[in-house]
C-alpha cells in the first residue's frame, strides 16, 4: 500500500466515483471520498491529501465553485488536481489542473498520471517562475508559429509568460524547458497546445465594437449586396477570430433590425476561433454588463433577458449564428465543407496583431480566395494591409475604413473608393492599401486633377500646384501627388513641403531609404519642420530603431506639443518596450488632445481615422495597458 500518498475523490455523482475509487485503491493508493455538497477548503485541508480527483457528472457549477475555492485557499492551492467528467467541453474551463479525462475513463492514463505525481517528479508547493527572457522566448517562438501562427516577441512576451506560468503550475513543470518538453509530447494527445492557446488569445470584446464599421455595413455594404445579389438571394458572413461571440451576434442584430427584406434570403453567419473556451461561451450567449456597454438600450431590452446581473441573448438571434473551431494557421479555408467559401462579408478584427508578417500575408491571401467577387473585409482600426497585400482596395466610410476585394484583372494601381456620409461615391486611383495609425493620411473630398504635361507652371502657380499635390496626397492619389511635388521640386529643389510630401509617398510605397533622404533634405532647409521630424521617426520605428524614433518624435513635440500622432506613436513604442508608465502618460496626452477635436474631424497623419474612431482605438489601448500592469 502506497500509504504515504493520499488521494481524495470529490464527487457530485456517487455512482460515477465508485469505480474510480476501486481502480485507484487497487493500484495501492490510500483513497478517501467526499461529496461536494457544501464542502469547504478547510475540510479538504484536514484530509492531508496529496492529490484530488474531481469526479464531475456533467456541467456542474458547484464543481467549478469548489475548484475555484481550492485554488484560492492557501491550505489547498498547492494540491494537484485531476478532473474526470462526462462533459468534454469543461476541459477548456479547467486550465489550472494537472489533467482532464472524460468518461469512459482511460484508467491507464489516470494511473500513469497519479504515479507520476507519487514518484515526486513534480511535487512540492506552488512555485514562482523567473522571467521568460530571450532564451525562453526563442524556445516557444517557432513552435507556436508552426502550430498556431501566433507570433510572440518582446512586445507581447509578457502575455506569453503569464500563459506559460499558469500551465506550468497546472502540470507541475517548474522550468521552461521542462514544460516545453511536456508541450511537445502532449500538444495533441492531451490537447496541451489548445489549453495554452486558450490563455494566450482571450481578448476583451463587446457588442457593436467600432461603430464606424457597423455604420458602413448598414449604409453601404449590405444595401449594395442586396442590389447586386437580388436574383441569387444569399448572404454569407464570416467572423474569423470571433472570441466570445459579441461580433457575430452584433451582425445578426444589425440584419434583424435594419434589413427585414433578408427574411426570405439564405443568410449564413459563421463565427470561428482558435479558443475552445471562448467558443463555448459564445454558444451559451450569456454576457456581463460590460459587454453591452455601447449597445443601444433599445437593442438591449429587445434582444436580451436580464438575470442575476447577466444578460442572456434571445434564441432568435442566437440561432442565426453557427460557431466552429478554426485555426487560421493550420486549418483548411476556403472550404465549402466548413462554410468559409463564397463569403460576402469577412470580419477579422484585432486578430492579425497575434501574427508576424509572413503569416499575416498567407492568411490575407487565403481570405482573398474566401471572398466572393467584390466581397468586403473588415480589419481592426489599427491593422493595415500596407506591405501585406494588394488584392484589396481601401474604402473609407464614416470615419473608419474597410477593404473591398479588387475585381479580377484590375491593375495593381487599384481603385480607391471614398464613401462620404451623405452617400456620394468617388473613385480614384491608388497604389497601396490604407495604413494604420502612424502611417500616411487618408482621403478627403474630391479635388481637381493637377496639371499633366506641358510647360512647367509659372511661379505664381506653384502655390496652387502645391495645394493640388497636398490634396491628392490626402486622397492617397500618390502618383498624382508625386507628379505635382516633383514638378515643384524641378523648379524649386529646396521646397520643404514638397520634399516632406515625397518622403511620405516613398514611405507608403515601402522605400524607406528614399523616404528618409527626403526627410533629411527637408530638415537641411528648415530644421523647424514638424512633419519632417515625424516622418523620420515613423521610418525609424518601422525599422525597429525605437531609440531613434523616440528622439525624432520628441523633436516634433518640442515644436508642436498638440501634434497628436507623435504622442500616439510614443505610447506604442513604450508599450513594446515594457515601459508602461511612460506609455500610459503618452496615451493620456493623446486622449486629452482628442477630447478637444470635433467628432468627425480626421486626425492628421492617423491613416484617415476620425476623432470618434481614434478615441475607440486609444481607449482599447488604455485597457490593454491597464492589463499589462
Amino acid at each position: 500500500m502506497k500509504k504515504k500518498f493520499r488521494i481524495l475523490i470529490l464527487y457530485d455523482d456517487l455512482a460515477l466515483s465508485q469505480p474510480v475509487a476501486e481502480q485507484v485503491a487497487g493500484a495501492g493508493y490510500s483513497v478517501d471520498s467526499l461529496a461536494m455538497g457544501s464542502l469547504s477548503p478547510d475540510q479538504v485541508a484536514r484530509t492531508s491529501s496529496d492529490l484530488i480527483l474531481l469526479v464531475i457528472g456533467g456541467v456542474s457549477h458547484r464543481a467549478l465553485e469548489v475548484l475555484d475555492s481550492l485554488h484560492r485557499h492557501s491550505a489547498t492551492r498547492h494540491i494537484p488536481i485531476m478532473a474526470l467528467s462526462g462533459s468534454a467541453e469543461l476541459e477548456y474551463e479547467l486550465l489550472d489542473i494537472f489533467d482532464f479525462l472524460t468518461f469512459p475513463i482511460d484508467y491507464r492514463r489516470l494511473l500513469d498520471g497519479i504515479d507520476q505525481l507519487y514518484r515526486g517528479r513534480h511535487g512540492g508547493s506552488v512555485k514562482t517562475f523567473g522571467e521568460l527572457g530571450d532564451a525562453g522566448l526563442k524556445l516557444f517562438q517557432s513552435f507556436l508559429i508552426l502550430h498556431s501562427g501566433l507570433h510572440f516577441d518582446q512586445r507581447n512576451s509578457k502575455l506569453l509568460e503569464r500563459g506559460l506560468h499558469r500551465r506550468m503550475r497546472a502540470v507541475r513543470a517548474w522550468d521552461y524547458s521542462e514544460y516545453f518538453h511536456y508541450l511537445q509530447t502532449f500538444y495533441e494527445s492531451r490537447r496541451e497546445l489548445q489549453k495554452l492557446l486558450s490563455l494566450l488569445t482571450v481578448g476583451e470584446t463587446f457588442f457593436f465594437r467600432y461603430r464606424a464599421h457597423f455604420e458602413a455595413l448598414q449604409n453601404d455594404v449590405i444595401p449594395e449586396i442586396i442590389r447586386r445579389k437580388a436574383a441569387e438571394r444569399t448572404l454569407r458572413i464570416w467572423s474569423a477570430g470571433c472570441s466570445t461571440g459579441e461580433e457575430p451576434y452584433s451582425l445578426a442584430i444589425l440584419l434583424r433590425e435594419h434589413f427585414p427584406q433578408l427574411s426570405d434570403w439564405k443568410v449564413s453567419i459563421l463565427g470561428t476561433d482558435i479558443n475552445y473556451r471562448s467558443l463555448r461561451q459564445a454558444r451559451e450567449a450569456i454576457y456581463n454588463p460590460r459587454a453591452l456597454r455601447v449597445l443601444d438600450p433599445i437593442y438591449r431590452n429587445k434582444y436580451f433577458r436580464a438575470r442575476d446581473n447577466r444578460y442572456i441573448l434571445v434564441p432568435s438571434i442566437r440561432d442565426m449564428v453557427r460557431f466552429a473551431h478554426l485555426n487560421l494557421q493550420t486549418c483548411s479555408y476556403p472550404s465549402v465543407e466548413n462554410g468559409t467559401a463564397g463569403i460576402d462579408i469577412l470580419f477579422c478584427r484585432n486578430v492579425m496583431i497575434y501574427f508576424g508578417l509572413p503569416t499575416t500575408r498567407r492568411i490575407i491571401k487565403r481570405f482573398s480566395r474566401c471572398l466572393s467577387p467584390e466581397g468586403a473585409m473588415f480589419l481592426g482600426h489599427s491593422e493595415t494591409l500596407t506591405s501585406v497585400s494588394r488584392d484589396f482596395n481601401a474604402v473609407h466610410a464614416h470615419g473608419g475604413f474597410y477593404f473591398r476585394l479588387r475585381p479580377p484583372g484590375e491593375s495593381a494601381a487599384a481603385i480607391f473608393e471614398v464613401r462620404e456620409d451623405q452617400g456620394e461615391t468617388v473613385a480614384v486611383e491608388r497604389p497601396e492599401p490604407a495604413p494604420a495609425p502612424g502611417g500616411v493620411p487618408a482621403p478627403v473630398p474630391e479635388i481637381p486633377t493637377p496639371s499633366q504635361g506641358g510647360e512647367p507652371p509659372p511661379e505664381a502657380d506653384l502655390v496652387a500646384l502645391l495645394e493640388e499635390g497636398d490634396q491628392a496626397f490626402l486622397r492617397e492619389r500618390f502618383d498624382v501627388a508625386a507628379d505635382a511635388y516633383q514638378t515643384i521640386l524641378s523648379r524649386q529643389p529646396d521646397h520643404v513641403r514638397a520634399l516632406v510630401g515625397m518622403g511620405f509617398i516613398e514611405a507608403n510605397r515601402g522605400d524607406y531609404r528614399e523616404a528618409f533622404e527626403y526627410g533629411e533634405r527637408a530638415l537641411a532647409v528648415d530644421d523647424l519642420c514638424v512633419e519632417a521630424y515625424f516622418l523620420q521617426g515613423m521610418i525609424l520605428e518601422l525599422g525597429d530603431d525605437y531609440d531613434g524614433a523616440i528622439a525624432e518624435y520628441r523633436k516634433a513635440l518640442l515644436l508642436d506639443l498638440n501634434f497628436i500622432m507623435p504622442h500616439y506613436n510614443l505610447s506604442r513604442i513604450y508599450r513594446r518596450q515594457g515601459q508602461y508608465p511612460e506609455a500610459r502618460r503618452a496615451l493620456r496626452n493623446v486622449l486629452r488632445l482628442l477630447e478637444k477635436a470635433a467628432d468627425e474631424e480626421i486626425i492628421p497623419l492617423s491613416g484617415g481615422l476620425s476623432r470618434a474612431v481614434f478615441l475607440e482605438v486609444c481607449r482599447e489601448d488604455s485597457d490593454r495597458l491597464a492589463a499589462d500592469g
